[in-house]
């Protein structure tokens, strides 16, 4: 069957999607077990885990499936009657954040709206503003009860975000501070993070350490309060040689052979430890090393930050910064729940994580 339907270039994640929605609409499955992971998909079909995680996406993007990490994806049950005690959030991400830590958000906060009452959705965007506020339009005409907001960048669709707070339903927005008071502030304290990496490779004796990121500072609040805190670590440190803000121009094809002249050109210069903006960043920096003969951590030194699977990827075992992921899923919760909302900023702690990419100046 799904030879066939590719024949006619229907996408397969589509073609998977369409089936798992038929054994939905059929009634043949059960509440309390997964109906797939991308596992079995990926045994069914013959097809890349890639693959299956599109057709997963899109029917949580529809709001029929739900994950449980480490289980696979459920039906999600039908809605009861909306009450004070249930009541359902959309939860809105860019599909690229989709293979990061967000469902070790989205497991903390289930688990407390299960306990409560409530529901959450879980809709993939494609970062595009004019995108997004067409996906937010339609989830405000479905009386959706309020929306956690994680932007690609620092743009807000503020038309339609506005509807729903004049609406009195609350807009939370993930993982960047925003100067509207009107909105929620979910972030982890990424202005300590970048101070405690930064601290964490100077007490090894780097002094030529540089920040690399994909984003100028002004897209991203996040990448920009990081830099502070190893601007400000370096400057309480007394260390002479200035902060570097270095900017990796990803376009494909040629984006990894970029990556890997500009890390050749760092070493060259004399730096000596790379902190990147992300774990993913940093991975491919790991990557670029390994293929130029820099040897980590002896010639430099890498880190990253969010703590997931990137940070240990094959070989690499990058020194990182965890979020704590399910204290930003609390803080989403302990927000929402209850009656008595108000909009206000929530800071959630984090710590480093040592790896063996770091260590002593050689």
């Amino acid at each position: 069957m799904i030879a066939k339907k590719a024949e006619n270039k229907i996408p397969l994640y589509r073609v998977i999607a369409d089936e798992i929605r038929h054994m939905i609409s059929a009634n043949n499955f059960d509440y309390q077990n997964p109906i797939c992971t991308e596992k079995s998909i990926c045994d069914k079909y013959k097809v890349s885990r890639i693959t299956a995680k599109h057709a997963i996406n899109q029917l949580e993007g529809e709001g029929l499936l739900y994950r449980r990490r480490g289980l696979g994806s459920y039906v999600v049950e039908p809605q009861m009657a909306k009450t004070a005690s249930n009541r359902t959030y959309a939860l809105v991400v860019p599909f690229s954040t989709t293979q990061g830590g967000i469902f070790r958000v989205v497991e903390a906060l289930s688990r407390i709206f299960t306990r409560e009452g409530h529901q959450i959705t879980i809709h993939a965007n494609q970062g595009d503003d004019s995108q997004n506020g067409d996906l937010l339009a339609q989830l405000y005409k479905r009386q959706t009860d309020g929306v956690i907001y994680y932007p690609e960048h620092s743009g807000l669709p503020l038309d339609i975000l506005y509807s729903f707070v004049n609406d009195n339903r609350p807009v939370i927005i993930l993982d960047k501070t925003v100067a509207y008071p009107e909105f929620t502030n979910v972030v982890c304290d990424n202005y300590r993070g970048g101070y405690l990496l930064t601290e964490h490779l100077i007490s090894y004796g780097h002094t030529n350490i540089c920040y690399l990121s994909r984003f100028k500072m002004e897209k991203m609040s996040s990448i920009k309060d990081r830099y502070r805190g190893y601007e400000d670590c370096l400057q309480a440190s007394g260390i002479a040689t200035p902060p570097r803000f270095v900017r990796w121009i990803f376009k494909e094809p040629s984006g990894y052979y970029m990556l890997k002249h500009l890390v050749n050109s760092l070493r060259i210069e004399g730096v000596t430890a790379i902190l990147c903006e992300n774990d993913e960043v940093a991975f491919n920096v790991y990557m670029c090393c390994q293929s130029l003969g820099i040897r980590i951590p002896e010639d430099m030194n890498i880190t990253g930050f969010d703590n997931i699977e990137w940070a240990t990827t094959g070989s690499a075992q990058i020194t990182t910064i965890d979020q704590n992921f399910e204290k930003i899923g609390e803080a989403i919760a302990s927000a929402l729940i209850g009656d008595n909302y108000a909009p206000r900023q929530y800071t959630t702690p984090v710590h480093i994580i040592p790896r063996t990419s770091t260590g002593q100046v050689v």
